[in-house]
């Protein structure tokens, strides 16, 4: 499976988990947005070309907790739409997924 795909202007992660299941919903957090922003960069894109966000919380109480890492994140970056969903996850020890699209003005 691609983690990142690129057709065009157009880009679309895969969505992306925290390789440390046993780490807290901030420290998944940040491994996961720091996964995507590495993605974003593999096919000639950045946090600035961001358009839409959809993240996975299997506690939807800690939203504030994925909020706070999300905002460090975008750095006062402009914010693309997302929508936040609490859900179960494929494997345990998961408590965020993120998947990313991005437009690239060629």
């Amino acid at each position: 499976m691609a983690q990142v795909v690129r057709y065009g202007s157009t880009v679309e992660t895969a969505g992306q988990v925290a390789t440390n299941t046993a780490a807290s919903l901030e420290e998944q957090s940040i491994e996961v947005l720091g996964k995507v922003t590495g993605l974003l960069e593999e096919v000639g894109a950045t946090l600035n070309d961001l358009v839409r966000v959809q993240v996975w919380l299997t506690n939807i109480a800690e939203f504030e907790t994925f909020n706070a890492v999300y905002e460090k994140w975008l750095d006062g970056r402009p914010k693309p739409v997302r929508a936040c969903v609490e859900s179960a996850l494929v494997a345990g020890g998961y408590v965020v997924e993120v998947q990313a699209f991005a437009y690239v003005a060629e």
